[in-house]
């Protein structure tokens, strides 16, 4: 019992740290890692990374290679740290020196939305009634990532409306099922409203260009617009990317993951009603 006492202090001491909890979640990833491949990860001098990986203490061990891994107690550290809490995810820099990128994704506009989804709340809703109004006199709307006109106008908020409910609801539904994350889910829905934006955006420029004579296919679209067409849906998967891993804390290969799935499921549904609405008109 006082061993378990005496070395409680030093494991919290040990997962205190963000890099010491990164190097354990990489040495657990990994299961088996030579120093070299650690060093090579993490860029630091040979004496700092030696601290780091003492001070992880009775959570590695090496092999007969001098190669390190998880002990049980490590492994438990992992489980808690990778898939129960993922604490470290927040902080994470996930875009290296290139971090300020945070800010252009709108990081602090999320964390605002999730620190109080309740207070955000009204926040979000203006936001969706001025996109909504926005669709209706336009006459075009986003169907997922893509957009579209809409005749007669007054159906256009409907699909728009029903596309932002389909894009959180397919996305909360894979977090969960992939990653068993079910918590924030008004702070998820109101973030998904604010990545809305850029497409009501383009919906404004698109009304701009085409007016009355829009065209019936891509091959009819002017390469530029298509250009611009995959920039805005870029932004709107680095905006997803963001606001899942704040909302949901997961790091940035697991938000990335789940973006790109919701953005593939997304653009099938797309294309099969705006293929549905071409033959109705």
């Amino acid at each position: 019992m006082e061993s378990k006492k005496r070395s409680t202090p030093e494991i919290w001491k040990a997962l205190s740290n963000q890099i010491r909890r990164d190097l354990l979640c990489f040495i657990g990833e990994k299961q088996i890692v030579s120093f070299t491949e650690i060093q090579e990860k993490f860029q630091m001098k040979v004496g700092t990374l030696y601290h780091h990986l003492d001070t992880l203490g009775e959570l590695i061990t090496q092999n007969h290679l001098k190669k390190y891994l998880l002990t049980e107690k490590g492994r438990r550290a992992f489980v808690l740290i990778e898939d129960e809490l993922d604490v470290s995810a927040p902080s994470l820099q996930a875009y290296g020196r290139l971090s300020f990128l945070h800010n252009i994704f709108l990081r602090p506009v999320f964390r605002f939305i999730n620190n109080d989804a309740i207070r955000s709340l009204g926040f979000t809703l203006m936001i969706l009634i001025g996109l909504t109004i926005a669709t209706y006199f336009l006459s075009v709307t986003p169907i997922f990532l893509f957009p579209s006109f809409i005749s007669p106008s007054y159906f256009a908020p409907i699909y728009f409306i029903a596309s932002v409910i389909i894009t959180y609801v397919i996305c909360e539904a894979l977090v969960i099922l992939i990653f068993r994350k079910s918590s924030n889910k008004l702070a998820l829905f109101q973030s998904i409203i604010i990545i809305q934006i850029p497409l009501v955006l383009l919906c404004l420029l698109e009304s701009l260009v085409f007016q009355s004579e829009y065209p019936t296919s891509l091959l009819q679209i002017d390469i530029w617009f298509i250009v611009v067409l995959i920039l805005i849906q870029l932004i709107f998967v680095g905006f997803l990317i963001e606001a899942i891993i704040i909302v949901k804390e997961l790091r940035i290969e697991k938000a990335g993951s789940i973006a790109l799935f919701t953005v593939f499921i997304v653009n099938s549904f797309a294309f099969l009603i705006m293929n549905m609405l071409e033959v109705l008109i």
